[in-house]
């Protein structure tokens, strides 16, 4: 007698055999008659792990035979049962691709009758609702609908997992009203019941954040966050170990020393900051987390970042080109968008999954338009130390011209921002000129402004400025990249096991990575070629040379690139980026004909060795020849360093992948104990146009 599908999958679950179709050997007609009761018992787990390996591997067949077990899942009424199952179903978007819609039907089918009937298993029929919404895999109109129709008379079980639901609507759909209306005051009805007040202030808290980091006006944000510190301090204070509660209220607190220039506030609330951000990581270590709300590297990342601008404030709160109010609402927004950021489809160990990560949703123009303006001051005021911008004294003075003319006003004196004036766009010339030399530098402060800067410009110049723009908007992380995240989560997690990777070192190394890998994936994109600014003028016509690029193949006349050419590109990265002048980066030997760069943070130090090698771009031989050398720089300070190799091999096949450019390695000399960590990465040089492969 053929076996049942049930028996056969309890049987696969024994022997510990991977779950698939083909290991289950049942034929199509038995899992087409049994997918439906199944999908309602105990083994609906085991089969969805056998339909997302047939959605997986496209195997249409099985897909289709086990096409009746999303609608027959009405039926689950375990708890375990129906969360294991959709966590299954949704870590894949190949299966969600086929199945998003039957599926979001039936957990959205009589859910307030489950509420009252089956509490536990209404909200995660509602939380799978929600992840297919917030992937975009469904119109969300369905949930918004059961939102707006959500009864919290409910059993308490079901009202205790609604709190951090909501704040993750809040999160995506903060700016569409009549349904972010909907959901703040079912947060405030939760905040009104003592099972579930102390989450549901953590939320609201973290809604108002979300007003200030989208704020123009300094008054109003200091009212959010004020209220936001309320409101996280309450949570702190009910719940034993929050320490993510602990941490937003030390941020809270960090934001209004800035907005009254406490030097010693913003310090106090640094070291608060960083002690609850070492409390959490302890405590959520080893303890079970929904996946899809698990924070990423990335917001450990941010956070480090956030901690070492908070750090040098006490020493440079006086100088607000470096860092005002603005500055530091734009560090924090990095760092909750990391640490808020979810996986509603998919898993953390395949790009396609990253593909769905959702941030939460803040307009971030006004902060990027004057965290900008704070580089550009900078550089203006030392063009010396943005080298690879190509700043010149009479750039500098241009720029700087512009700016104290306040044609750009900052808001960091407490003024609101400045509006635009209404005389029309710029003259379709120079909209143009702006467009095609300066496209992020227009998009980050606007036509009127960036004309108004550009005017006093020539080309060169104003492919200066735009090279620090570029570079500006692409140093801010996002927690959504699915080039970088992956990465970073993997390097992150390999220096983890060093036993020096903590505190101090942690923080400041992870930010030097972060930005390294930002770099890194910059110059593997080969379009922005005015980052080197336009080419030289040919006498007597209008053409212009191709603009030095020591990433490209030379052209004829042009000299071979040098190890001096990444050392400047990476050194004026570092400046202009979101750590410009809270570190001190310097040149190393370059006179001697070494080109490295060397990042103090305080009395740590790390050092980037710079090479160039023609020879052989593989791991194994870059590290024989010049892992030594990175390694022996971190003998008198933290065993941490990097190694930046500039490739000139042919490239006759194409360029790798940034994954595939960068990794981690460590030595230890003979009779040493511990392990030198270096991360190492690859610039490839030498390239040529993605058409030439072709010819």
């Amino acid at each position: 007698m053929t076996a049942t599908l049930a028996d056969r999958l309890g049987e696969l679950a024994t022997l510990g055999t991977p779950i698939t179709f083909t290991a289950l050997a049942v034929p199509s007609e038995v899992v087409a008659a049994e997918a439906g009761p199944t999908a309602a018992g105990p083994m609906a787990p085991l089969l969805a792990e056998a339909i997302v390996d047939a959605f997986e591997r496209a195997d249409t067949p099985w897909t289709d035979a086990a096409a009746a077990f999303p609608q027959a899942l009405a039926g689950q009424v375990s708890f375990l049962h129906l969360a294991t199952t959709l966590q299954t179903l949704l870590s894949s978007p190949a299966a969600i691709g086929a199945w998003a819609k039957p599926l979001n039907t039936t957990l959205l089918a009589g859910l307030p009758a489950a509420v009252q009937t089956t509490p536990l298993v209404a909200a995660a029929r509602l939380e799978g609702a929600v992840r297919l919404a917030a992937s975009k895999a469904v119109s969300p109109y369905r949930v918004w609908e059961a939102l707006d129709e959500l009864s919290l008379d409910g059993p308490e079980d079901f009202l205790e997992r609604m709190p951090r639901l909501l704040g993750v609507a809040l999160d995506c759909w903060s700016d569409q009203e009549p349904v972010a209306g909907t959901v703040r005051g079912l947060l405030q009805r939760l905040a009104d019941d003592e099972a579930t007040d102390a989450d549901a202030w953590f939320e609201l808290g973290c809604d108002h954040l979300r007003t200030a980091l989208s704020s123009t006006d300094l008054d109003q944000v200091a009212l959010q966050i004020a209220q936001a510190r309320k409101l996280f301090a309450n949570t702190a204070a009910t719940v034993e170990a929050r320490q993510d509660a602990e941490a937003y209220t030390a941020l809270c607190d960090a934001l209004l020393g800035f907005t009254a220039g406490d030097a010693a506030q913003v310090a106090q609330a640094a070291d608060a900051l960083d002690h609850a951000l070492e409390q959490q990581a302890a405590w959520l270590r080893g303890t079970h987390q929904a996946p899809w709300l698990q924070p990423r590297r990335a917001a450990e990342a941010a956070w480090s970042q956030l901690l070492i601008q908070l750090r040098s404030a006490s020493d440079l709160l006086e100088q607000p080109v470096w860092m005002n109010p603005w500055r530091a609402l734009d560090c924090v927004l990095d760092a909750y968008r990391a640490a808020r950021t979810v996986r509603p489809v998919g898993t953390g160990n395949d790009l396609t999954g990253l593909a769905a990560l959702i941030e939460p949703a803040i307009e971030d123009g006004f902060l990027r338009q004057h965290s900008f303006l704070a580089v550009l001051q900078h550089a203006a005021d030392h063009p010396s130390e943005h080298p690879a911008a190509g700043l010149d004294t009479a750039t500098a003075a241009a720029v700087l011209a512009r700016i104290d003319a306040r044609l750009t006003r900052t808001a960091g004196a407490g003024g609101p921002h400045e509006t635009e004036e209404a005389d029309g766009d710029p003259p379709g010339g120079a909209a143009v000129r702006l467009h095609r030399l300066a496209p992020v530098l227009t998009l980050t402060l606007g036509p009127q402004k960036a004309a108004r800067i550009g005017a006093q410009l020539d080309d060169e110049a104003l492919a200066a400025v735009e090279a620090l723009a570029y570079t500006n908007d692409v140093a801010r992380l996002h927690a959504t990249d699915p080039v970088v995240i992956p990465t970073l989560d993997r390097i992150l997690e390999q220096l983890s096991t060093h036993p020096h990777f903590t505190g101090e070192v942690r923080t400041t190394f992870t930010a030097l990575v972060t930005q390294t890998l930002l770099f890194l994936k910059s110059r593997s994109d080969m379009t922005r070629s005015n980052l080197f600014g336009p080419g030289e003028k040919i006498p007597g016509t209008k053409k212009s040379k191709s603009p030095y690029d020591y990433r490209r193949k030379p052209e004829p006349g042009q000299r071979e690139p040098l190890e001096g050419d990444l050392q400047r590109d990476f050194h004026g990265w570092l400046q202009a980026g979101p750590l410009h002048n809270t570190v001190q980066v310097e040149s190393v030997d370059i006179g001697m004909g070494r080109a490295d760069v060397l990042v103090h943070f305080g009395a740590l130090r790390y050092l980037t060795e710079i090479k160039k090698d023609d020879t052989d771009n593989t791991p194994e031989y870059l590290e024989n020849h010049y892992l030594k050398q990175a390694a022996e720089y971190t003998n008198t300070n933290a065993p941490f360093g990097q190694l930046l190799v500039l490739d000139l091999t042919a490239k006759t096949t194409g360029t790798r992948r940034l994954e595939e450019l960068t990794w981690t390695t460590t030595h230890r000399p003979d009779g040493a104990h511990i392990d030198r960590a270096v991360v190492a990465g690859i610039v490839s040089g030498k390239r040529v146009t993605p058409a030439d492969y072709s010819r």
